[in-house]
């Protein structure tokens, strides 16, 4: 591998290994650790041991703009104590990375869930994503979790998250990545 991007949880994974250009991923592992915890640790110990490049992309848990600084402050500093000259990047969703259904246009999210979300929970998404996701699902007849959603995306759909900032974050830095690696 050349690099790892590391996550939390196996939605987060399935939905950057879908919305990825696969170009990218060519020699990517893109992990889930399970909590935030784990992440820090896996992504310390791959930096260390292996010293390839890793991203770690985690949820904020927070829409505070203080809060969202010390987590990435957090994460930085634990990671990049033991990186010496390996590449770190830390990418924080904010707040939740199912925020990413509700950027910009939400009709794909309408057409797939069969019914157009309302405004009381499109304002819940501003900052619990997660759950705001959680309702919509359990009010649709054809899709009912997370993952069916990701299965269901058309290329259209995917363009779109792709746009969203995290996803060009990983992007960037993966291609950066790359150019250095050619370069060598």
């Amino acid at each position: 591998m050349i690099t790892y991007i590391i996550c939390e949880g196996l939605f987060d994974a399935k939905l950057l290994k879908t919305v990825l250009p696969g170009e990218l991923l060519t020699d990517v592992g893109v992990v889930s650790a399970g909590g935030v915890s784990a992440v820090k640790s896996l992504a310390r110990s791959l930096v260390v041991r292996r010293q390839v490049p890793v991203i770690i992309v985690v949820d904020a848990d927070s829409v505070v703009p203080e809060f969202v600084q010390q987590r990435l402050k957090d994460i930085e500093e634990i990671v990049k104590s033991v990186a010496v000259n390996t590449p770190v990047k830390v990418i924080l969703a904010v707040p939740e990375m199912e925020v990413i259904f509700f950027q910009k246009d939400v009709t794909f999210l309408s057409r797939l869930l069969g019914y157009i979300p309302s405004e009381d929970i499109l304002d819940l998404a501003v900052s619990q994503p997660k759950k705001a996701l959680e309702q919509l699902l359990s009010k649709s007849e054809k899709i009912h979790n997370p993952s069916q959603i990701i299965d269901q995306l058309a290329n259209e759909d995917i363009e779109v998250l792709r746009s969203f900032s995290v996803m060009q974050e990983i992007i960037l830095f993966l291609q950066s990545v790359r150019e250095t690696a050619k370069a060598i």
